[in-house]
């Protein structure tokens, strides 16, 4: 069978592409991806594939990278192949911002990746990763502490902004696709960075590898059967984990997870990491980061430790303990500062406290009103004391509160811990202030300041409309 029938036959066992499919190649112009542009080209005919190609000019390697895009839009001109070409500047984003060299080339390229597949209309991206890659990314992971499923490497097709990326040469190894190119006269540029001992990648192949070697022969189809098995094995895994996450998860928003801590010991302990590795990976921003197992593990024992503890994990993310939750996070989510200003009240109106997370009504009433005709968390006062503008503000250290029905006044430090209030929401929360005393906290408590009495003529009725929902 030839190189070509093989990975026909692949494609479709995996069920990859479609009858009709518009396929987008990435092609960097090296033998990979010169190999499935070609074969697929070749096979398009007869499966009815339109075959569209895209060529990344990282702009890297000065004139080498220019001869690699030259290279790509002769061939395609040659095999008559749509090719779009997107130029990226690697090294200007890297002085504005920073980061790994290889992170930012792959995010930029796959930003390109998307653009050229939304305006090509694509139904799928192929791209050119085989068994090799495959071989080397579970070895990198393993070494890095990964889990089982993490050996389970490099998926070959998976949902991708609306489409489906698929990997057709996962199954082939690189001398394979090499003969191919050779067979073909493809002729396919060399990337000389692909040699530099500098890139763990690289000296797992060009060290690790042959040496494992040494031992085991076959020792690549030993690590590419353990993928295929650890990724079989993945779907069983998958199911569970999703039936006990609707038991675990109490709230998912916005970079933000909040597991409950009972339902999650209640699992057996390998569900349990699976769950915080699987959450974890949730808020990782285009997967680009790996959760490795040790995280994961340093999860779970704060899950098991008091109140307060935070974690700071990989991948800018965070996790924290709150009385019988657990709240993992992307460290950005909890950046707001709400400001130390204090702010009107608009006595009767609606007055919006964006930084706060919400907005207080004030109604002012001539009868006492019946709950239903409130809305929110609230709190009734005699209107005729008022003798200062209301105003709402964040709290501040040493703040102090008179509490209904209570003599001397206490700290709204201890009133919040005493309402098990997370750490992280006790600045969001506004303190209502008439001139400078403390007389109400939103769903805690309210002063001792202008109670209703049977003498009230008048009803000052502040209620807090929260723009976000916590348990």
């Amino acid at each position: 069978m030839t190189f070509r029938e093989r990975l026909r036959e692949s494609i479709r066992r995996m069920g990859l592409l479609e009858r009709g499919d518009t396929v987008l190649v990435g092609v960097s112009g090296g033998p990979d991806s010169m190999a499935l542009l070609h074969a697929l080209w070749r096979l398009s005919a007869e499966e009815e594939w339109n075959i569209l190609a895209v060529h990344v000019n990282h702009q890297l390697r000065g004139k080498a990278s220019e001869a690699d895009q030259a290279y790509v839009e002769s061939r395609c001109r040659e095999w008559g192949i749509p090719c779009d070409i997107r130029r990226v500047d690697v090294s200007a984003r890297l002085r504005e911002r920073g980061g790994n060299l290889q992170d930012v080339a792959r995010r930029l390229r796959y930003d390109a990746f998307r653009e050229a597949a939304a305006k090509a209309g694509a139904d799928k991206l192929a791209l050119a990763h085989q068994a090799d890659d495959q071989v080397e990314t579970v070895l990198m992971r393993f070494l890095r502490g990964t889990g089982v499923g993490g050996l389970a490497g490099i998926p070959p097709s998976r949902p991708w902004y609306g489409m489906v990326l698929v990997r057709p040469l996962l199954p082939f190894f690189r001398e394979e696709i090499e003969a191919y190119c050779r067979e073909e006269g493809l002729h396919p540029r060399r990337d000389e960075s692909n040699d530099s001992l500098a890139y763990t990648r690289n000296r797992l192949r060009h060290r690790l590898i042959p040496q494992l070697a040494e031992y085991n022969p076959r020792v690549k189809e030993a690590i590419l059967k353990l993928s295929l098995l650890a990724a079989e094995e993945e779907k069983v895994w998958e199911r569970l984990e999703a039936e006990a996450a609707e038991e675990v998860t109490v709230r998912r928003g916005k970079g933000e997870i909040t597991l409950d801590v009972s339902a999650l010991g209640r699992q057996p302990l390998a569900l349990q990491r699976r769950l915080i590795k699987l959450h974890l990976n949730c808020l990782v921003k285009d997967g680009a980061v790996e959760i490795p197992m040790n995280a994961v593990d340093r999860v779970l024992s704060l899950a098991e430790v008091g109140t307060g503890s935070r974690l700071h994990l990989p991948g800018n993310l965070e996790a924290e303990r709150e009385y019988g939750r657990l709240r993992l996070r992307r460290a950005e989510a909890d950046s707001t500062d709400p400001g130390g200003d204090a702010l009107p009240l608009a006595v009767p109106g609606v007055t919006s406290l964006p930084h706060m997370g919400g907005a207080i009504e004030a109604r002012v009433e001539e009868r006492p009103l019946a709950a239903g005709e409130l809305s929110g968390r609230w709190a009734v006062f005699d209107a005729d004391r008022l003798e200062h503008p209301l105003c709402a503000r964040p709290r501040r250290p040493g703040d102090r509160m008179r509490l209904l029905g209570l003599s001397g006044s206490k700290k709204v430090k201890e009133i919040m811990i005493d309402a098990k209030v997370p750490r992280r929401l006790r600045s969001r929360l506004p303190m209502v202030i008439h001139g400078e005393e403390i007389i109400w906290i939103p769903g805690l408590r309210r002063s001792d300041w202008a109670p209703v009495t049977n003498e009230t003529r008048r009803f000052l009725y502040l209620m807090w409309l929260s723009s976000e929902e916590e348990e």
